[in-house]
């Protein structure tokens, strides 16, 4: 059978070349929500000992802001509330009371998902009886369980959050109730920068052998083919193989509601760049993705800035812009759920694809 030679094939002997790769520090930055405000509607079953007018239960409200520690599952919570104690009479309001509180907490996860935790601290309340003579400060110690749902709104990323507490508040003879809890939790997003670790520095000895071959002729030596006998014509990548129709750019995310580029995306761009050279007659479309949050007509503008912010790296690289054009397709084309972090971040991508 007669093969085909490049004209590297002539050369005789082996060539060793060494490398060498320079530490240096980088950093990108992320969107985290580390602190949260809660707004909770409270119904507390009162103390049989309460009062002398049949208290029955209380309603009341509980405002809260939270922080989770750094790399922690750990976190406090800062509330003030607000409690009605009523009787099972047609009467006015008999009793209530206000205070603040300082608890602690641990999560059962980032909150950024389904997340259940658990919450135990202390406060202080001024309780307002009747008759006045009674008014009085004093102190509590609670403790309980709740949860907090995945973001119900797509704007401002709300959640559910319930919890049932069990509250011995000290005023009087000492009283000990349970109160249950419903409400929203809105998390605080703020932006932060995340140190990636260095590249280390090595050595590498690279040897490429004599009798370079290219049986199938699509430019690849077959010691590097990975998929011999293709086509003749066909376009192929760097492993010899038939370009697909559409071309995902695998590593070349972005940041939530950026159009920046992550720093290890480069390498897939560069990939990218030497197979658009190859093929100078190959008539691409940049297509933008991003996830499900926000408005279908903000995704779609995003999504078309990523394309472009891809584009212009091309162009940048000397990939004539005349061979390239850009489309977003916002939120239309998901490739994973949008219902976890790791889903969106699959679905804020860019493709190529190939229109001739």
């Amino acid at each position: 059978m007669k093969t085909k030679t490049t004209p590297s094939a002539c050369i005789a002997g082996a060539l060793v070349a060494a490398a060498s790769v320079t530490a240096f520090a980088q950093t990108t930055s992320q969107l985290v929500a580390p602190a949260h405000l809660a707004a909770l509607g409270t119904y507390t079953l009162a103390d049989d000992q309460r009062g002398s007018n049949d208290l029955d239960y209380a309603t009341g409200i509980h405002l809260l802001y939270g922080q989770m520690f750094e790399n922690s599952r750990w976190g406090y919570e800062i509330g003030y509330f607000f409690d009605n104690f009523e009787t099972d009479k047609t009467v006015s309001v008999d009793y209530y009371r206000h205070g603040l509180g300082l608890d602690a907490t641990y999560a059962f996860g980032d909150r950024s998902a389904f997340t259940p935790y658990l919450i135990a601290g202390i406060g202080g309340a001024y309780n307002d009886a009747l008759p006045d003579s009674q008014d009085d400060w004093s102190w509590f110690v609670n403790a309980g369980v709740g949860f907090v749902t995945k973001p119900v709104t797509r704007r401002g990323q709300i959640r559910i959050r319930g919890e049932g507490r069990y509250v011995y508040d000290d005023f009087g003879e000492g009283y000990a109730e349970p109160r249950l809890a419903l409400g929203i939790e809105i998390p605080l997003f703020e932006e932060r920068e995340i140190a990636l670790p260095p590249m280390r520095e090595e050595t590498r000895v690279v040897q490429v052998p004599t009798g370079l071959l290219d049986t199938d002729g699509d430019g690849v030596i077959d010691e590097k083919d990975q998929c011999p006998d293709t086509p003749a014509g066909d376009r192929v990548d760097g492993n010899g193989c038939t370009l697909e129709k559409i071309i995902e750019l695998k590593g070349v995310t972005f940041e939530f509601d950026k159009t920046r580029l992550r720093p290890d995306a480069q390498t897939i761009l560069d990939w990218a760049v030497e197979i658009l050279k190859k093929y100078p007659d190959m008539q691409v479309e940049i297509a933008g993705h991003t996830d499900s949050i926000g408005t279908e007509t903000y995704n779609r503008r995003l999504s078309e800035a990523r394309a472009q912010a891809v584009k212009d790296y091309f162009v940048e690289h000397g990939v004539p812009e005349t061979q390239l054009s850009v489309k977003g397709y916002g939120e239309s084309e998901p490739r994973a759920s949008n219902d976890t972090a790791e889903g969106r971040e699959r679905n804020r991508r860019v493709e190529l694809r190939i229109l001739n």
